[in-house]
């Protein structure tokens, strides 16, 4: 899984315009644009969005995609999730319809936009801005606020720093606005990560580290023998189907609320049918935790249903709020319009 400084360095490069660069076609301002139905994984602010499972401009009229704008050298200026003109707001894009990014030297500055253009804060942030080093690889990230003024984000950080170790890793460290090291986020609580891509710039692993050290972290929220790392398994389209968790001596080890194993089926389209909870034990979850869920989707990869079930695939409840069927409707133009919730007879639990 190691590769040599020279690789990392070129496939970070590669990262910087892989969502937008190609022969997505160009518009009267001479950039690229391009379409995806998904969005690839990703674990940290270091990676760039990246598209997955493409299709045409004229798919895109139909088909809830993200749209991909990149300028004539390939630096990515935006992206939209959308269906023909009409922007939408239930994506991956942190809460918005649309993400952009403006150049200024080696600066990379991000935000954010709603369904009317309105630009928007994201998780307490007005910009996010990367620095980027001669190659375009991003080292660093810090937020602010709309005054301009440093902030931290929902998980208490304000700005990050990373590097490409000689094994191949990225390093990646984290500070507070008092320029303390702090943790990813409130339940996962470690401080200085690695992590590993494969030769198509897919992660394989984020591993908790401490001078120079893999770290077995043991706070409550990493069950009763430690996490150390996770473990990713994505297949050739660029699909997770199996985030494992991990302790320092490589047993499997249940990380927040007991699941230690999340595996996940895909239609053609790379849309997820179904994910399954397994624990430490290799066994289906139990306790608060649903252990299968299954997906369905509309024409246009819009979701339109969720189901919670058991192990032998029953209907179940989700017990923090009794669930067990969640569907949703929309427009004709893919706005969502509608959100309705049964319990596991079929009785309404209201929107």
């Amino acid at each position: 899984m190691k590769k040599s400084f020279f690789l990392i360095l070129t496939f970070a490069a590669f990262i910087m315009i892989a969502g937008c660069s190609g022969t997505g076609g160009k518009n009267n301002t001479g950039s690229n644009v391009e379409y995806y139905r998904t969005l690839l994984f990703s674990e940290t602010p270091y990676d760039l969005e990246k598209g997955t499972h493409k299709i045409t401009a004229g798919q895109a009229k139909t088909i809830n995609s993200y749209k991909f704008t990149s300028d004539k050298d390939g630096k990515l200026l935006s992206v939209e999730y959308q269906r023909g003109d009409s922007l939408l707001d239930y994506g991956s894009l942190q809460g918005a319809a649309r993400i952009v990014y403006e150049y200024k030297g080696n600066t990379q500055d991000k935000s954010w936009y709603n369904t009317k253009g309105e630009r928007i804060e994201s998780q307490g942030v007005w910009t996010a801005e990367y620095t980027l080093n001669d190659k375009g690889v991003r080292t660093g990230l810090k937020f602010f606020g709309k005054d301009g003024q440093p902030v931290e984000n929902r998980n208490k950080i304000n700005y990050y720093v990373w590097s490409v170790l000689p094994d191949g890793m990225v390093r990646e460290l984290r500070y507070n606005l008092k320029n303390e090291e702090t943790v990813m986020n409130p339940f996962c609580p470690f401080y200085e990560l690695r992590f590993t891509y494969n030769d198509k710039g897919y992660v394989t692993r984020m591993a908790n580290f401490k001078a120079d050290t893999l770290y077995n972290c043991t706070a409550e929220n990493c069950g009763d023998i430690g996490v150390s790392y996770f473990a990713f398994n994505t297949n050739e389209s660029g699909d997770l189907e199996n985030f494992s968790v991990y302790n320092v001596k490589g047993k499997m080890s249940n990380l927040y609320w007991g699941w230690s194993k999340r595996l996940s089926k895909y239609d053609q389209n790379g849309y997820v049918t179904e994910t399954t909870l397994i624990d430490q034990d290799n066994e289906y979850v139990s306790g608060k935790l649903v252990p299968v869920t299954e997906y369905s989707y509309d024409d246009h990869g819009a979701v339109t249903e969720i189901r919670n079930l058991d192990k032998e695939r029953k209907p179940v409840n989700n017990l923090s709020d009794t669930v067990s069927v969640t569907k949703y409707t929309y427009d004709k133009v893919g706005k969502r319009t509608g959100v309705l919730k049964f319990d596991k007879d079929g009785v309404a639990k209201g929107k």
